[in-house]
C-alpha cells in the first residue's frame, strides 16, 4: 500500500511540476514585470535572467521523464466556466517544447542589450508582460489536450502577441501592421471555433484523442480548422499579416512569432488533423498545392525586399511552405500505404521545423543587432558592416548559408530529405497525378533553391560587404556581449544540427513515433559523408588561411577610374539593381516596374542628375484584399445606420427579431 502511493505520490509530483510549476512561474514572472513596468527603473537584465531560467527549467521538466505519457486536468477551482483545463505531455509536445525553450533561452540572452536601444520608444512593463504572457500561451497551446484548452491558450498567445507588434505603438505604420495582424487571428480563431464546434456535434467530445477525421462527414469541419491553421502559419494566400507584422515588431518578438509561433499550426495540424486519420484525398491536395505556391511565392517576394526583416519575413512563407508539401507529401504516401515515404517526409518536416526555428530566430536576432547600431534595415543605408560588427556578420552568414541549404548546416539536412521523399515517392506512387505532382513539386524546389540563394547573396553582399551606404552603418559598432553570444550560441548550434543531422533525425523519430525504428539511417540515402566532407573542407580552407594567407603581404592599387576620380558608395550594385534581372522575368507575378528620371540641360549627353524608382504592386493586396475590405466597410457603413441611438428603434428591432423566431419555429 505505502508502495502504491509513493508511486502515485511520484507521479503526481511529476504531473504538478510539468503542467502547474513553469506556467505558474511564468505568470508570476509577468505580474513581476508588470509591477516593475509601473516603475521607471525596470531592470531588463533581470527579466532577461528571469526568461534564460523559465526556458531551463521548462526544459527539464519536459524532458525528466522523457519516455512517458503525461496527462493532467485542472479541478475546482481552476476551472473554465465548468470545464476543465486538460493537458497532455508526449514525445510530439516535447519536440515542440524543445525548440521553443531554444528560442526562449537565446532571445533571454539578447533582449537586455537590444532592449536598452529602445527605451524612448517602449514601455518595460507592457513589453515584459505581453511577453511572458506569450511565452506562457506558446507553453499552453503545445500542452492542450482538449478544444477548450487549445482555443484559450490560442487566444492569450494572439492577443499577446498582437500587444507585441504593437509596441511602439505611437508610429501609424506600427498601428496598421497591429491591426492586420490582430485581423488575421480573429479570422483564423473564428475559423477554428467553427470546426471544433462542428467536430463537438459529430463525436461527442471535446478531446482531440476522440476526434477522428476518417469519415466523409468531418471533411468540412477538417477545412474550417486547417484554413484557420493555414492563417496563423503565414500559408499563402493567407500570408498578408507576416510583411506587415515582422517589421512593426522588435527583433526579439519577430524572433519568436518565425522561429516558434508560426510552427505552432504546424503543431495543430498534426495533432488534430495528422493523428487524427485525415485521409481526404481533396484537403491532402490543397495542402501539397497551397504549399507548393507558398514556397515559390514567398522566395520570389524576399528577393525584391530591401528592409532586412520583410525579407526575412516572406523567407518564412517559403519555408512554411516546405513544411506544409512535406506534411502533405506524408499524407498522400499513408493513404497510399507507402509507409516508408510517409515517415520520411513527416520526419522531414518536424526536423524541418526545428532547423528553421534556430536559423530564423538567428537571422532575426542578427538584423536586430544591426538596427541596435544603425537605426536602420534598410539595404539602401546598409554596406561595410562586415569591418565593423564581424561577430555579427559571421552568425547572419552562417544561417543565411543554412536557410539556402549549404551542407554542412542543418538546412541542407532536412530539405534533402524532403528531395528524398519526393524522389522515392515518385518511384513508388502508382497514381499517374500524383507521381506528376511528385516531378512538379521537384522541378519547383529547384528554382526555389536557387532563388533562396540569390536572396541572401543580396542580403550578405550589399548589407554587410562594400563599403558603407550611410554614416549611421560607416560609424557602427559590434553589439554587446551578450547579444553576440546569443547569436553564436544559435550559429552553433545550426551547425551542429547539420554535421549530425542524421543522428538529430533518428532522435526525432524515436520521440515523436514516427515508426517502431529509426528510417534515416537504415533506409535514407542521406549523405552523411558528404556533411562530413563539407566539413572537412571548411576546417581545411581556416587553417589554410591562418597557417599561409592570413601573414601573407597584401598589395595595396588603385582602381583604375575612368577619369572620375575616386569610387563612391554609389558605384556598388543596389540591392534594387543585384534582384532586377531576376524581377524581370518573373515581372508577371511581381508587377514589377521601373521608373527612370534624368534630368539637366543636355540630359541625353551630360545628364546631371538620374533618379530610378522601383516598384511592385502585390497582386493579391490589390487585387483581392483591399476590394474586400472595400465591400466590407461599405457594408459596415449601411449597418451603422442602424444604430441611431433612439430607444423606440431599439424595441422595435428586439421585437422583430421575436416575431421572426416565432415564425421560423412555428414553420419548422
Amino acid at each position: 500500500m505505502n508502495c502504491k502511493a509513493g508511486l502515485y505520490g511520484s507521479l503526481l509530483m511529476n504531473t504538478l511540476v510539468a503542467f502547474l510549476g513553469f506556467p505558474l512561474l511564468l505568470v508570476s514572472a509577468a505580474i513581476s514585470a508588470f509591477a516593475l513596468g509601473q516603475k521607471k527603473s525596470v531592470s531588463d537584465k533581470a527579466m532577461s535572467v528571469a526568461l534564460c531560467l523559465l526556458a531551463l527549467l521548462s526544459a527539464f521538466a519536459a524532458f525528466v521523464k522523457s519516455d512517458q505519457v503525461i496527462t493532467f486536468a485542472t479541478s475546482a477551482p481552476f476551472l473554465l466556466g465548468v470545464f476543465p483545463l486538460t493537458f497532455m505531455l508526449d514525445g510530439l509536445s516535447r519536440l515542440f517544447l524543445a525548440i521553443l525553450c531554444l528560442i526562449l533561452l537565446s532571445i533571454g540572452f539578447f533582449s537586455a542589450g537590444y532592449l536598452s536601444h529602445l527605451k524612448e520608444r517602449i514601455s518595460g512593463g507592457l513589453y515584459w508582460i505581453s511577453f511572458f504572457l506569450f511565452s506562457l500561451s506558446m507553453f499552453g497551446v503545445v500542452l492542450s489536450a482538449d478544444a477548450i484548452t487549445f482555443l484559450v491558450m490560442w487566444e492569450i498567445m494572439s492577443l499577446s502577441s498582437a500587444a507585441l507588434v504593437a509596441t511602439d505603438h505611437t508610429h501609424h505604420s506600427v498601428q496598421k501592421s497591429a491591426l492586420i495582424y490582430l485581423g488575421a487571428t480573429r479570422i483564423a480563431s473564428g475559423l477554428l471555433c467553427g470546426g471544433f464546434l462542428w467536430m463537438h456535434s459529430l463525436c461527442g467530445s471535446w478531446s482531440f484523442s476522440d476526434w477522428s477525421f476518417a469519415q466523409p462527414q468531418t471533411v468540412f469541419p477538417a477545412l474550417l480548422i486547417f484554413l484557420g491553421f493555414c492563417i496563423k502559419a503565414g500559408v499563402w494566400p493567407f500570408h498578408i499579416w507576416l510583411p506587415y507584422a515582422h517589421p512593426a515588431a522588435p527583433a526579439t518578438v519577430s524572433a519568436a512569432m518565425s522561429g516558434f509561433m508560426i510552427k505552432i499550426p504546424i503543431y495543430g495540424l498534426i495533432r488534430i488533423l495528422i493523428q487524427g486519420g485525415l485521409d481526404s484525398a481533396a484537403l491532402i491536395n490543397l495542402a501539397f498545392i497551397l504549399g507548393a505556391i507558398s514556397s515559390f511565392w514567398g522566395v520570389l517576394f524576399a528577393l525584391v525586399q530591401n528592409d532586412l526583416k520583410r525579407l526575412l519575413a516572406y523567407s518564412s512563407i517559403e519555408n512554411v511552405g516546405l513544411i506544409f508539401l512535406s506534411l502533405a507529401i506524408s499524407l498522400k504516401a499513408r493513404v497510399a500505404n507507402l509507409p516508408l515515404v510517409a515517415d520520411m517526409a513527416m520526419t522531414a518536416a518536424l526536423f524541418h521545423c526545428l532547423n528553421h526555428g534556430v536559423i530564423k530566430s538567428l537571422l532575426f536576432l542578427c538584423v536586430g543587432s544591426v538596427d541596435a547600431q544603425t537605426h536602420s534595415r534598410d539595404l539602401h543605408k546598409l554596406g561595410g558592416l562586415a569591418k565593423r560588427m564581424p561577430w555579427t556578420m559571421a552568425c547572419f552568414f552562417i544561417g543565411s548559408f543554412s536557410i539556402c541549404s549549404i551542407p554542412p548546416l542543418n538546412g541542407f539536412a532536412s530539405k534533402w530529405l524532403i528531395y528524398e521523399s519526393l524522389f522515392k515517392g515518385t518511384l513508388l506512387l502508382d497514381a499517374y497525378l500524383d507521381r506528376g505532382l511528385f516531378l512538379v513539386a521537384i522541378c519547383l524546389l529547384s528554382a526555389v533553391g536557387a532563388l533562396a540563394i540569390a536572396v541572401f547573396v543580396k542580403a550578405m553582399g550589399v548589407g554587410f560587404l562594400g563599403m558603407s551606404r550611410s554614416r549611421a552603418a560607416e560609424h557602427a559598432q559590434e553589439a554587446s556581449t551578450a547579444m553576440r553570444i546569443s547569436q553564436a550560441f544559435l550559429a552553433m548550434l545550426s551547425v551542429s544540427l547539420g554535421v549530425f543531422a542524421a543522428i538529430a533525425m533518428n532522435q526525432i523519430t524515436k520521440l515523436v513515433a514516427v515508426s517502431n525504428k529509426p528510417v534515416i539511417l537504415e533506409a535514407v540515402n542521406f549523405p552523411v559523408p558528404t556533411s562530413l566532407l563539407a566539413s572537412m573542407l571548411v576546417v581545411l580552407g581556416l587553417a589554410v588561411y591562418l597557417a599561409v594567407l592570413q601573414n601573407s603581404k597584401v598589395r595595396t592599387f588603385k582602381t583604375w577610374d575612368c577619369g572620375f576620380g575616386p569610387l563612391s558608395s554609389k558605384t556598388q550594385v543596389s540591392s534594387d539593381s543585384f534582384a532586377q534581372p531576376l524581377a524581370r522575368i518573373f515581372r508577371p507575378f511581381l508587377r514589377y516596374e521601373t521608373n527612370s528620371n534624368i534630368s539637366g540641360s543636355d540630359k541625353r549627353h551630360f545628364p546631371q542628375e538620374i533618379s530610378v524608382e522601383v516598384k511592385i504592386v502585390s497582386i493579391l493586396e490589390s487585387r483581392v484584399y483591399l476590394p474586400s475590405l472595400a465591400v466590407i466597410s461599405f457594408l459596415a457603413r449601411g449597418l451603422a445606420k442602424l444604430q441611431a441611438g433612439s430607444i423606440h428603434l431599439y424595441l422595435l428591432y428586439v421585437c422583430s427579431t421575436l416575431v421572426f423566431l416565432l415564425l421560423i419555429g412555428a414553420v419548422l
